[in-house]
């Protein structure tokens, strides 16, 4: 230990512990450490400064590095402070202090962590700022003692136009208008805009070429956000540190510089919130609704693990506000249904954690009528402060298939824009209930999946059984290059296909891996159908392991369907199934199994009767039992090219979708056009053919009776060809 009563007069390279301890009675003598004008003092590395009933005083200039300064002892404030005549700025700030407190006497800046320990109290003077920039944020570590004045909370924002769910963690604070939006006044790098239509200087609004509502606020009676109409109101609902923070929904472009109402500007920018910081138990009300939801922001200025709050009558679920996703940002759910600490997460792509950062809000749900409740504590504090939530950059139950939804632009480059989560497990029931989540609808690109009329963000239901559909619901789309990215664990044996309606394909999906399906939405209504897509089990479940490989090919006029055999045991026969859409199959031939007992054998069937244009084969195995399986489906386009025709199929019409395959037929427009027997224009479309072989997929919009129609197909070359349809 050492004494010093002098001024510090050279830079000092601080590199072990140092302590200053107040000799002899406090009341007489003041011991302090001043860094005088024109002196340094510089913390190198993670050394510890301990000021032991002593005053801080910077005059000069002081570098904390990645140090900690501790202020301990029992003198009382006039002794134990920071003060000088410049600001101070510290990684971590320790007030230590088992008898009266501390005191910031100047401006003193925290860059990590602040802690107040050992019953004593912290008088910020209103002196504090917990800072936050592009590489870190300030926290207040769980607190033992008491923080008395106000404080300025900052959250930093990184340079992206997008919504956030967001709160000021403070009490007591003032408005929306003096704090978010600096009081009108430009800062370069602080703070925002808040607009919204009939701006004045009494509603505090910011005027702006469109005058969109850029802030709003969650009405837990109707469900849905308000508008915010006037920001010269208090930014915290209450005054009295009890929970008393409110969570917003905001659009951030930037600072204040007007540059940022235009679409293609915006910069980084930090908000700053001025109040009293929340400490000790923080218990916010929840609505008594069974489903409802309740907006909470959190009231610590510190990162909250989710999974320690106390809850009552509440989902362990929440939702948040990812501004990284898409353009503009958009909703991601996470939940731990078995309470194991492990949350599952719609948007797998999402670098959202089961920690709520400073500053961040959300969403809960009821879980049944009456009483509901969620509270924070002080040990419920994080260490892991998150910078991906505010900057760009799972253990599932048995069975899980995740999608991503991405955007693909023009140079190749993905977008996350969405994504939805599905859980398969005997616990789980086959009716919409509280295991399964709502969907958020966002701003852009919404994908669901639905169930009984109900858009789910994750959907839970038991084991797969034959047949099973998951149906999609992807709405806000618009014409552009799009892209599934379908991750599925523990299916293997499970026969599981992408279906578009549009295209009329199948895609078969990895059981236990990753599926990209690429697709498009183009000036075509049936291309943006909201139910283009559903993913099939199909009932061949399980693929033989005795079927090493399968393929198909055209040969000699028609088609050639080959399959591998190995270890053939208890087989009684092959029978080799045809369909023209891949779906509805039908029996086309028959070949008896003779390679019993041997390593492998090749089995080939031909197909005489094959038309030009695409088959699906695939085998149906008979074994001796009687029990039959099947094995993959393959797909062939038969080699008659110099044969142009024409085939409209299904015929009668299947779900108002009709294809038209193309043999050997001009490039170009088609344009097609449906009618009634009356002569009454049921349908019209033009449709770009960019392939001599190909299929066209009309998916008709309008609901069609029962009886016959004729559709006319106009050619490129202008010829006209009529197709008779039969619809049941």
């Amino acid at each position: 230990m050492k004494t010093m009563s002098t001024p510090i007069k050279t830079i000092q390279q601080l590199t072990a512990i140092v302590a200053v301890t107040l000799l002899g009675n406090p009341a007489l003598a003041q011991q302090q450490i001043i860094i005088n004008q024109g002196s340094h003092l510089v913390v190198n590395g993670n050394a510890h400064l301990v000021v032991n009933n002593a005053a801080f005083k910077n005059n000069g200039h002081f570098e904390a590095g990645t140090g900690t300064v501790s202020i301990i002892g029992t003198a009382d404030t006039a002794i134990a402070h920071v003060g000088g005549s410049n600001s101070a700025t510290f990684y971590n700030l320790t007030v230590n202090k088992t008898a009266s407190g501390a005191a910031l006497k100047t401006t003193a800046t925290v860059r990590n962590t602040l802690t107040v320990q050992g019953g004593g109290t912290l008088f910020t003077y209103d002196n504090l700022i917990l800072k936050s920039d592009a590489g870190l944020t300030a926290r207040v570590a769980p607190v033992n003692g008491q923080i008395n004045g106000k404080t300025i909370v900052e959250r930093y924002i990184t340079a992206r136009r997008a919504w956030r769910l967001l709160t000021a963690p403070v009490s007591d604070a003032g408005t929306i208008y003096n704090n978010w939006q600096n009081s009108g006044v430009y800062e370069a790098g602080v703070n925002t805009f808040i607009t919204g239509p009939n701006a004045n200087s009494t509603n505090g609004l910011d005027a702006s070429p469109q005058n969109n509502v850029s802030m709003r606020r969650w009405n837990t009676s109707t469900q849905a956000f308000d508008n915010v109409t006037n920001t010269k109101v208090a930014i915290s609902a209450g005054n009295n540190g009890s929970a008393d923070n409110t969570g917003y929904y905001i659009f951030i472009r930037g600072d204040r510089n007007a540059a940022n109402f235009n679409t293609t500007s915006c910069n980084a920018t930090t908000l700053k919130s001025f109040g009293k910081l929340q400490t000790g138990d923080q218990t916010f009300n929840a609505s008594g609704n069974a489903g409802a939801y309740t907006l909470i922001g959190n009231p610590y200025a510190s990162p909250v693990d989710f999974s320690s709050i106390t809850r009552h009558n509440v989902m362990n679920r929440f939702y948040v506000w990812d501004p990284n996703l898409n353009t503009l940002g958009g909703y991601v759910m996470l939940d731990d249904l078995a309470n194991t600490g492990t949350y599952s997460k719609s948007v797998m792509g999402s670098s959202q954690t089961k920690e709520l950062q400073s500053g961040q809000a959300f969403l809960v749900e009821t879980l049944s009528a009456g009483p509901a409740s969620i509270t924070f504590k002080e040990n419920d504090k994080a260490v892991y402060n998150n910078k991906f939530v505010f900057r760009p950059v799972i253990t599932q139950p048995s069975q899980s298939l995740n999608i991503a939804l991405n955007i693909v632009q023009a140079d190749g480059s993905l977008i996350l824009a969405d994504g939805v989560l599905a859980n398969f497990n005997p616990v789980f029931s086959n009716a919409v209930d509280r295991d399964d989540a709502l969907k958020f609808i966002n701003i852009n690109e919404t994908l669901a999946f639905v169930r009984n009329g109900t858009a789910l963000a994750a959907e839970r239901r038991p084991s797969i059984s034959i047949f099973d559909t998951l149906f999609l619901r992807l709405w806000k789309t618009t014409p552009q290059q799009y892209q599934f990215e379908i991750n599925t664990a523990n299916f293997a044996g499970t026969h599981m296909l992408l279906e578009d309606k549009f295209l009329g394909t199948y895609t078969e999906l990895n059981p236990s891996g990753t599926t990209v399906v690429n697709f498009s939405i183009t000036n075509q209504a049936a291309s943006a159908d909201q139910y283009r897509f559903r993913i099939v089990f199909t009932k061949n479940t399980v693929l033989p392991v005795t079927i090493s490989n399968i393929k198909a090919f055209a040969q000699n006029g028609g088609n050639t369907v080959e399959w591998k055999v190995e270890n053939e045991i208890n087989i009684a026969r092959y029978e080799v199934e045809k369909s023209n859409d891949g779906v509805q199959f039908a029996k086309a031939g028959v070949v008896n199994a003779t390679a019993a007992g041997l390593t492998y054998n090749t089995y080939t069937w031909f197909d005489v009767t094959a038309l030009p244009g695409t088959t699906f084969y695939r085998i149906k195995i008979y074994e001796q039992s009687g029990e039959t399986k099947y094995t993959t489906i393959v797909k062939v386009v038969s080699g008659k090219t110099n044969v142009s025709t024409m085939n409209v199929y299904p015929n009668p019409v299947i779900n108002n979708t009709v294809n038209i395959q193309l043999n050997n037929q001009p490039k170009g427009n088609y344009q097609l056009t449906l009618v009634n027997l009356k002569g009454q224009v049921m349908y019209s479309s033009s449709i770009s053919n960019s392939s001599s072989n190909s299929t066209i997929s009309l998916n008709i919009p309008v609901r069609l009776s029962s009886g016959i129609y004729q559709l006319e197909i106009n050619t490129p070359d202008n010829r006209k060809e009529v197709q008779k349809l039969v619809v049941e």
